[in-house]
């Protein structure tokens, strides 16, 4: 009914190339040719991009494609189960809690021609009324936009206040401010 030599060799070929993978990637050294590792090289264009040593105007389109598709090699490289099969899920505390993420963090940025702004920025824009007033408030209302999810927080170590660090996107909480009018103007016309 089974092969049992067939899934064996199967399952062998299998992990092998996640073997040989992990070995490009990882190796300690320079590789024979002197060149860095392939690992090396990636986290070296990320952090330049994320220090924003490489303007995103001078980059073509055909190197944006190279770089996302380095960015998605080193997710799946982190992320990928050895089986190699279906799919894979980013912890959201990947992106905040260890330096890699918060340099991926920055690099999508970059991609998408965003920035990340502060919560008091945010509240300007999603609650200008209450920011003019009190801005304290109107910061912990996306602080706690944050804490539900409805605005991803990125931790930005460039920051001097340490307790000031967290940063949303701009073109999320201009996204969440259009919806918002729209849903308002929407309940007008009913």
């Amino acid at each position: 009914m089974f092969d049992t030599d067939a899934i064996t060799a199967q399952l062998t070929q299998r992990v092998h190339q996640h073997q040989q993978l992990l070995a490009r990637y990882l190796a300690a050294a320079p590789l024979a040719d002197g060149s860095a590792t392939p690992l090396a090289e990636d986290v070296a264009l990320f952090v330049r991009i994320a220090s924003g040593e490489i303007d995103r105007d001078s980059v073509d389109e055909e190197q944006i494609g190279a770089i996302i598709e380095r960015f998605q090699g080193l997710l799946d490289l982190l992320f990928t189960p050895a089986g190699g099969t279906g799919g894979y899920q980013v912890p959201a505390k990947f992106w905040t809690e260890t330096p890699i993420g918060q340099v991926l963090t920055h690099v999508q940025v970059w991609l998408r021609r965003d920035d990340l702004i502060s919560y008091s920025d945010a509240a300007r824009i999603l609650f200008p009324d209450m920011a003019a007033s009190n801005l304290q408030a109107a910061r912990m209302r996306v602080k706690r936009m944050a804490e539900r999810s409805l605005l991803q927080s990125y931790a930005d170590p460039r920051a001097s206040n340490p307790t000031q660090q967290m940063r949303v996107s701009r073109m999320a909480a201009e996204a969440l401010k259009a919806a918002e009018q729209h849903r308002s103007a929407a309940e007008g016309d009913s």
